[in-house]
């Protein structure tokens, strides 16, 4: 039994070498990847089917990182699949294999797009790994090499997604130059121009503008809370009418924000008669939902009455903006509110009618947009 050893992951992303030609789908005619490097042991360029078939691992994070070097040598990826569990619910078996096994689902589904080539072509090509008990290892109880498809050549191995990243020297070249103002585009030319072209650059285009994309996401710092604040009081100073409210969680972050300026509490004023009141998901850099209460002018246009930026979508959450719509318009009512089926934002409503009619006021009506129509559900 050969025993698995960290020396035969020896990979070089520089190495230059042609597709396979054999039927197995283990590399014969590939460069060697890292000879010198082995010190004695095989590299994955001189690995046979039988060698693997005898495998031993440690541990079973081996055996997936073993795989996935081999698979990266020969020009392909892989994903997991199938496991299984034992009495104190622990995995005692894994299945890892080819990211093109299986069948794509997407045939059932409507209104995909018929022209996006599926990943998944029923290739074989798979290893199993099960946990001996007696021995304390794991070992390969079945490895099949053989593919139904083209194996990526090695020159072009890093483009394949599950290879393309970028580094943390890459990460924090593109974090100093955004902060300074740099576009993308010309980051992405000067870490070309650093590396010698595609060919070295370990990512392509999409990879880059995906990863400051998610940066910017993510970096929801103090000054912008300070930002949101400053402009607000602007806001205030300028225009006497203004109205805005915010809550701040425990630890003093800024949760929910309400905001409605003159000319909207004057719109509200005159076509406030029926209200629509609905949320986008999550479409700003702080994943936070937007609300928006708007109506009908009397040209037939759009116009925005209030917005709020809220934490979360909970009834909770909904009866806040709806007192602090109540506030904002001096606790004049609309004769009916528009909202889609969310149970959170229809309780919230419901609630608010019952104690407006409580009070002797106008009780609020709920529709729910159903195909285009409106249906009554109060």
């Amino acid at each position: 039994m050969s025993t698995y050893s960290e020396e035969m992951l020896h990979l070089d992303s520089d190495i230059e070498g042609e597709e396979f030609t054999s039927g197995d789908g283990v590399g014969t005619d590939r460069d060697d990847l890292g000879k010198e490097n082995c010190k004695g042991q095989k590299c994955l360029s001189e690995i046979i089917v039988d060698d693997i078939r005898a495998m031993e691992f440690s541990t079973e994070q081996e055996a997936i990182d073993f795989y996935e070097a081999y698979a990266r040598s020969q020009g392909f990826a892989i994903r997991k699949d199938d496991v299984k569990y034992n009495d104190e619910n622990e995995i005692v078996s894994r299945r890892l294999l080819c990211n093109k096994a299986g069948k794509s689902e997407r045939k059932n589904r409507k209104n995909e797009d018929r022209h996006r080539p599926t990943m998944r072509i029923g290739c074989l090509a798979r290893l199993r790994v099960a946990y001996d008990m007696i021995r304390k290892i794991w070992k390969v109880t079945m490895f099949q090499p053989f593919h139904n498809h083209d194996l990526t050549p090695a020159n072009f191995v890093h483009l394949i997604p599950n290879y393309r990243k970028l580094s943390e020297a890459d990460k924090q070249v593109v974090n100093g130059l955004h902060s300074q103002g740099v576009r993308t585009c010309h980051i992405l030319g000067f870490l070309m121009d650093q590396k010698g072209g595609h060919e070295d650059l370990g990512f392509i285009k999409k990879d880059l503008y995906n990863y400051t994309d998610h940066q910017g996401r993510v970096r929801i710092e103090d000054e912008d809370t300070f930002a949101t604040l400053s402009y607000f009081q602007g806001k205030a100073d300028g225009d006497s009418n203004f109205f805005s409210e915010f809550t701040f969680t425990d630890d003093g972050r800024l949760e929910n924000i309400f905001w409605a300026d003159s000319t909207s509490k004057l719109d509200y004023e005159c076509f406030g008669d029926v209200v629509a009141f609905d949320t986008t998901y999550k479409k700003n850099r702080y994943g936070k939902p937007l609300v928006i209460f708007s109506g009908y002018n009397h040209h037939g246009e759009t116009t925005i009455f209030v917005c709020a930026l809220i934490c979360d979508e909970t009834a909770e959450t909904y009866k806040w903006v709806l007192n602090m719509f109540s506030k904002a318009m001096y606790n004049k009512y609309p004769k009916a509110v528009v909202t889609y089926a969310d149970k959170a934002m229809r309780e919230a409503i419901r609630v608010k009618s019952l104690s407006l009619s409580g009070r002797g006021l106008l009780r609020l009506m709920v529709y729910q947009r159903i195909s285009g129509s409106s249906k009554h559900i109060n």
